[in-house]
């Protein structure tokens, strides 16, 4: 699961320096240039959370408390289907189908009333909704996972997690209850599990989403990949949907507990036309994804080789 991408002639650009301002009267961040050219960001009142000083914002603040608010409702309203389903014995009982559609509508919701739904584009890329596939898509942003999961031409997707995350309340029941692909990073045992556990989801016609990257870019980059997702397309025999996100790591950036501002504009995710995985190895698969999500991104995006 760790072969490694071929390197690309892409040259990263250099870009100006960022400088963290403090509060002002906004309640969202803003960007400008100083006087030296460098791009300030004011993220409004905020404050510093734990040793690393992770921001939070008005903004945030807000995100995070109607956010909250939608998934508790979808969670009892789950809590509820499954009582009723045990005193019907099973009748009315709650399918993962159904337990991830709640989350495409609570990622599509929570997107929206943020002022940050994306602009897509590529749409007509996307294979017949009776075909399944294997979604691939660079990682720069914690939004890249709702954005995915609420924008992709109605597709409910089933995505890797860390397997830690079912110990979190209400996220854990929805990842359970949808069986979502869980996954271990300090495991081998788990990597190999998880990538079984994916291709037999692939197996049951549902589509499935993974970032070959292995883990979130801090400074928005394309890294090099990984080649777990390149195996499981090629064992299931599933294209590939390469997908470019853009914009997402400035509106929710690595340093940020939630989002710092609305992403409207500056969001946008690029979806490429499907790769057969028929007579192609893994590295070709891995080479013919990676040059498809970096033919979308400035060349400030891709990480030197």
């Amino acid at each position: 699961l760790s072969l490694r991408a071929r390197p690309l002639s892409h040259v990263s650009a250099r870009r100006p320096p960022l400088v963290m301002t403090s509060a002002s009267q906004s309640s969202s961040a803003t960007t400008k240039k100083d006087k030296g050219g460098a791009l300030a960001v004011n993220y409004g009142p905020h404050i510093k959370i734990g040793k690393k000083g992770t921001i939070l914002n008005l903004w945030g603040l807000w995100v995070c408390i109607y956010a909250m608010f939608f998934a508790i409702i979808g969670f009892l309203y789950l809590k509820m289907r499954q009582i009723v389903s045990i005193l019907l014995l099973g009748f009315l009982k709650p399918t993962p189908e159904h337990c991830c559609w709640i989350m495409h509508k609570w990622c599509n919701m929570v997107l929206r009333l943020g002022f940050s739904a994306p602009k897509v584009e590529g749409l007509d890329n996307l294979p017949s909704k009776d075909e399944t596939v294997l979604v691939c898509a660079n990682h720069m942003s914690w939004y890249d996972v709702p954005v995915l999961h609420g924008f992709l031409g109605g597709r409910l997707l089933w995505s890797f997690a860390k397997a830690e995350l079912v110990k979190v309340p209400v996220l854990g029941t929805y990842m359970m209850s949808a069986e979502h692909i869980l996954i271990s990073r300090l495991s081998r045992k788990s990597q190999l599990e998880s990538l079984k556990s994916a291709i037999k989801t692939l197996s049951l016609k549902r589509d499935v989403f993974i970032f070959p990257e292995g883990t979130r870019s801090l400074d928005g980059k394309l890294r090099d990949f990984k080649g777990g997702a390149f195996t499981i397309a090629r064992k299931s025999g599933c294209k590939i949907v390469p997908v470019t996100i853009l914009g997402n790591d400035n509106v929710f950036p690595s340093n940020a507990l939630m989002p710092i501002r609305p992403g409207k504009g500056d969001m946008k995710m690029v979806v490429h036309p499907a790769i057969d995985p028929e007579g192609k190895t893994d590295e070709e698969l891995m080479e013919a994804t990676r040059i498809a999500i970096a033919s979308a991104l400035p060349n400030d995006k891709i990480a030197a080789e």
